[in-house]
This record gives structure tokens, C-alpha cells and sequence, in this order.
């Protein structure tokens, strides 16, 4: 009898002790070279960095955890953190509200991190955004940028408004006229001010378009710099020379991406 009480009792701290490692929610952080060593530690799991601007020498995934407790992986770029990238069209971009919402993709890929968890980021911060785009050979210079000193996106309550303004680079601003202030809009929930079409439906995409837009990062990606159809691809109409026929809405850009920077 003591013998199997012994057993009994070492069996059931070894279970519980088990139990509160994996169920266990450590809210404390680290820097990304702990969470490096750290990630074939049991106790590590739990172990979130705030922002990718925590540590700016590293460039690669991490785990974020925001102020309200939002979960998510990012893909940090020396101290900034990416919302989308798309370079080669592996990922589909026409999706529904609800996966909007969520995020889709592979974070060391094509991907977007979801509304959710961008409104959630940049809730009660200043933020810049920087929006990175790469044009088809021949274009000279193929890579332009376009930042903006203010950037705010709020939440599901008003249809993830944007807020952004303070443009400065290379790319032209596509951006602040017309889309600062305007709510998301996806094929299935059309928040655009459009009286003839839903945006979203009729260019392919999603954005937070306005009657439509000059920007559409989210449409469709073609193989080459032609888009099949005016306005539908990845587009972005103010860039400083004429690179579509007859005008950059026929253009359809190899890569565009964009990332946050809140410290």
C-alpha cells in the first residue's frame, strides 16, 4: 500500500506539475535572441516581445503580444513590423471579411497579419507606416517608397478606419487623397461611398477604398506589369513616371509591402 501511494503521488506531480507548464500564460517578454534560445524551452512558449522595434538588429518572425493581449507571429524588418508583403502571387488577397479580419498567409511569406491584430497593435501609439513597392524590368529606379508620419487604423466597431497622413518619399502619394478616413471594405461587407458598384468586388481586392481609389495593394497580382484590366491589380497610381498604357492604373507592381514602426 505505501508503495502504490508513493507511485500514486509522484504520478499526480508529475501531471500537475506538466499541466501548468503547457496551460501556463507568461505574460512577460523578451528579446528576440532569448526568444531564439528559448523557443525548445517548455516555458518559453508563453514568452511574447511587445514590438519588432524592441530589438532593431533583428530582421525575421517573433511572436507579438499587444497591450490588449492580442496574440500573433510578425515579421520583423530591423525594428519595423510588417502588416502584408506580396512579391510572387502565391497568396490569394480576394478573401472575405472575416478572413480580413483574422489574417492569412505564411508570416515568412505572402501574408497579412489581420485587422484585428493591426488595430490592436497600433491602438493608443504614434506609428509611422512605410509602404515599399518594386516595379517589373525595365523600370529605373525599380524600387520606391512612400511613408507617412501618421498611421492609425481603429477597430471592428468602425469597419477598421484609417487614419494616415505625413507623406514623405519616392513613390508619390497614393494614399492620403482618397483613402485617409475611409473605412475597410471587402467583396462581401462594401463600406466604400460608391453609388454605382461595390470596390471591392468590382477591382478584385480589398482596401480601404473611397469612391474607388488611387491605391489597391490588395488586388490582383499579375506575372508582369501589365493588369488585364484598368484599376484591378496591384496598383498604385501616383508613381512619378508613367509606367502603365495608358495610365499607372494598368500597371501592376511585382512587389509591395507594407510595415509599422510605433517606438
Amino acid at each position: 500500500m505505501h508503495l502504490l501511494t508513493l507511485l500514486f503521488g509522484v504520478t499526480l506531480v508529475f501531471m500537475v506539475g506538466s499541466s501548468q507548464v503547457s496551460g501556463h500564460v507568461n505574460s512577460a517578454t523578451c528579446n528576440s535572441n532569448e526568444q531564439m534560445k528559448c523557443t525548445m524551452s517548455c516555458d518559453c512558449e508563453a514568452k511574447y516581445l511587445t514590438d519588432c522595434c524592441v530589438d532593431p538588429s533583428f530582421t525575421g518572425v517573433i511572436n507579438i503580444k499587444t497591450r490588449e493581449g492580442k496574440i500573433f507571429n510578425a515579421y520583423c524588418d530591423q525594428g519595423w513590423t510588417y502588416a502584408f508583403k506580396r512579391f510572387d502571387g502565391s497568396e490569394d488577397f480576394y478573401r472575405t471579411w472575416v478572413e480580413y479580419q483574422h489574417g492569412f498567409g505564411k508570416t515568412d511569406g505572402e501574408h497579412f497579419i489581420g485587422l484585428d491584430n493591426l488595430a490592436s497593435f497600433v491602438k493608443g501609439r504614434k506609428c509611422k507606416v512605410r509602404i515599399d513597392l518594386k516595379a517589373w524590368p525595365p523600370v529605373s529606379p525599380a524600387k520606391r517608397f512612400a511613408e507617412y508620419s501618421i498611421f492609425n487604423v481603429a477597430d471592428e466597431n468602425d469597419k477598421y478606419r484609417l487614419t494616415i497622413g505625413g507623406y514623405s518619399g519616392t513613390a508619390g502619394d497614393s494614399m492620403i487623397i482618397p483613402h485617409n478616413d475611409q473605412p475597410f471594405s471587402t467583396h462581401d461587407q462594401d463600406n466604400d461611398k460608391s453609388d454605382t458598384f461595390n470596390c471591392a468586388a468590382h477591382y478584385k481586392g480589398a482596401w480601404w477604398y473611397n469612391a474607388c481609389h488611387h491605391a489597391n495593394l490588395f488586388g490582383s497580382y499579375a506575372q508582369g506589369p501589365n493588369c488585364p484590366r484598368n484599376a484591378e491589380c496591384v496598383a498604385w497610381h501616383d508613381w512619378p513616371t508613367l509606367i502603365g498604357t495608358p495610365h499607372n492604373h494598368m500597371y501592376s507592381f511585382k512587389e509591395a509591402s507594407m510595415k509599422i514602426h510605433c517606438c
